[in-house]
């Protein structure tokens, strides 16, 4: 079973991954969404946010703008990340993943 989390604002993807307010989890088998969730993102911290999605069994991320170093931590968990899709409905982007037409442009976002 895949879980594919999106970082979401409203209805829709945030433009910004670390800084999101909920979080939107798709329960995937057999290519099929079986079941969704909106989840409460925590309290915005580097470490914390990969921590606390690698505890939710999350597999996928979809996002637009995050960090190189957020990457780096959620690959350390196993989880792939998917960088730079357009803001759109997560429903739709999750749609295209497993469709295999999602496309990204490798959209990150360094403090210096």
């Amino acid at each position: 079973m895949k879980k594919i989390a999106l970082p979401v604002e409203g209805n829709i993807l945030s433009p910004h991954f670390d800084h999101c307010q909920y979080f939107k989890i798709y329960n995937v088998e057999n290519q099929l969404v079986i079941n969704e969730e909106l989840i409460k993102a925590p309290v915005h911290k580097l470490t914390l946010l990969p921590y606390w999605l690698a505890d939710h069994n999350v597999t996928d991320v979809i996002t637009d703008v995050i960090r190189h170093k957020t990457i780096e931590i959620l690959n350390q968990y196993k989880i792939n990340v998917f960088v730079g899709v357009r803001i759109k409905d997560p429903n739709e982007l999750v749609k295209n993943y497993l469709e295999g037409t999602l496309e990204t442009n490798g959209n990150l976002f360094d403090h210096k």
